[in-house]
This record gives C-alpha cells, sequence and structure tokens, in this order.
C-alpha cells in the first residue's frame, strides 16, 4: 500500500512537472484575428460591440454582464471563468480597444477596428492578445482553451444579431 501511494505520488509530481516544462517553451503569448465585411452600416456595429452591458442579448456565450462602472464591466460566461475588461481606447466607428483586469493569472488585450467602406458596408477586424506568464496555465490554456473557436462564435453571433 505504501509502496502504491509512493508511485502515485511520484506519478503526479512528473505529471505537474512535464506541464510546466512543456509551458516553458509555448509562447507566453497567443494572438487571434478575425476579420469580416458586413453589410451594416459601420455606426449601427460599433454601437453593438460597444455596448457591453446589453451583450446578453445576442451572445450565447455569456450567462450575464456585471457593470462595475461606465468602462469597466465583467463578463460571466456560461462555460469558464470569468474575466473583468476595462475600455483602453475608444474612437467612435473606428476603434474599441479593452484590456483584461482579472483573474490575474493571465493578461491581454482585444481591439476591433471598424471602416466604412465606399459601398456602405463595414469592414471589420477584432485581434486578441493574451499574455499567460505562468507555464503550467500556459500549457493547460493551450490544452483545454479554444480562443480561436471564442472569437468565431462571437463574430457569427453579431452576424446573427444583425441579420446576417
Amino acid at each position: 500500500m505504501k509502496k502504491m501511494m509512493t508511485y502515485l505520488l511520484v506519478s503526479i509530481v512528473a505529471i505537474i512537472a512535464i506541464v510546466f516544462l512543456v509551458g516553458l517553451f509555448i509562447p507566453r503569448d497567443r494572438t487571434f484575428i478575425k476579420t469580416a465585411v458586413l453589410n451594416s452600416d459601420v455606426s449601427k456595429v460599433f454601437n453593438l460591440v460597444t455596448d457591453f452591458r446589453n451583450q446578453t442579448t445576442w451572445r450565447n456565450d455569456v450567462k450575464e454582464i456585471i457593470v462595475i462602472n461606465d468602462n469597466t464591466w465583467t463578463e460571466v460566461p456560461i462555460k469558464g471563468t470569468a474575466i473583468t475588461f476595462k475600455v483602453k481606447n475608444k474612437v467612435v466607428n473606428k476603434i474599441f480597444e479593452i484590456e483584461i483586469v482579472e483573474p490575474k493569472n493571465f493578461n491581454g488585450y482585444w481591439v476591433g477596428t471598424f471602416k466604412q467602406t465606399k459601398q456602405d458596408l463595414t469592414e471589420i477586424e477584432f485581434k486578441e492578445v493574451v499574455t499567460i506568464s505562468n507555464p503550467f496555465f500556459r500549457t493547460l490554456s493551450y490544452l483545454f482553451v479554444d480562443l480561436d473557436k471564442i472569437m468565431e462564435s462571437y463574430l457569427q453571433n453579431l452576424k446573427q444579431k444583425l441579420s446576417e
């Protein structure tokens, strides 16, 4: 029994060490970019994206929005960890940049750029950069968090809300 417990303990420590070591070789930053051309006016798209208070009405991945103040809020997802964001830069109908404030085990930012075309279409680019300093969490992030899928879902929800 004692020998079995020792093997179990050594195995657990070995797995943790391997996950940590793998994380040392994974880049700290993860960058994801999504682009689209929408058939809606740029002001309509910009207002929808920047109105964080009402995103639960059109995003199927967010359970609740907790408003802290006019520039800070917490998104409580249906699955996963709550994330607090703060507006870093907002230029009407052009740029919306937010940064991750909480949780402390990772940080990063999201930038949406908006451009009205001559055909009254809206070109958008959404870029998200997440930085995970801890090698252990970095490995787990790569294994269990598909940020590309999350961004794709956001874009699909946005298109659906715009009836596109």
